[in-house]
């Protein structure tokens, strides 16, 4: 195949390709992006799709470093459509205890981890996760011990297109 990215008169990216065929392939060009939010006391993090853009979830990376307050932390994903209905959950194969610095990989096509790996990494399979404009990402502790206070870094790695 060869193919190549083109902009239309309003500034969107389409891919052009000629397929093994011969046949002339167009259409919304992906794009590979980071959306990272690093604010410190709060382990409840929350992504929109923005308008006529919908996203292809590759990797979801999450640094919990839990504070001294008792209780095990377990980290969900979670799906909303537009409306805010929940429509997919996803835990985390094993929870976190106080005072811990924990890193947890949501990705497709690895291990589900029921153990922490060398004392604090967790790998966590997902399914492709293909997200319409309006619909948004959760990561959070699910059972909220200290989300004021808990810090957390989440990475979302992911394609996007116009639509």
């Amino acid at each position: 195949m060869i193919g190549n990215t083109v902009k239309d008169g309003s500034g969107t990216n389409y891919f052009v390709l000629v397929d093994d065929e011969g046949r002339l392939v167009t259409g919304p060009a992906w794009t590979l992006a980071l959306n990272a939010e690093e604010t410190a006391n709060d382990s409840d993090k929350s992504f929109t799709v923005p308008a006529n853009t919908e996203w292809l979830i590759h990797s979801i990376w999450v640094e919990l470093i839990s504070t001294a307050t008792a209780g095990n932390r377990q980290m969900e994903i979670e799906i909303q459509d537009g409306s805010a209905d929940v429509i997919f959950e996803l835990r985390a194969g094993a929870v976190q205890a106080a005072s811990l610095t924990r890193y947890y990989l949501f990705t497709p096509q690895v291990a589900d981890l029921t153990a922490f790996r060398d004392t604090d990494f967790l790998m966590t399979p997902i399914p492709e996760l293909w997200l319409p404009a309006a619909y948004v990402l959760r990561v959070y502790d699910k059972t909220a011990v200290d989300a004021a206070a808990d810090d957390m870094v989440v990475q979302i790695r992911y394609s996007a297109r116009d639509v």
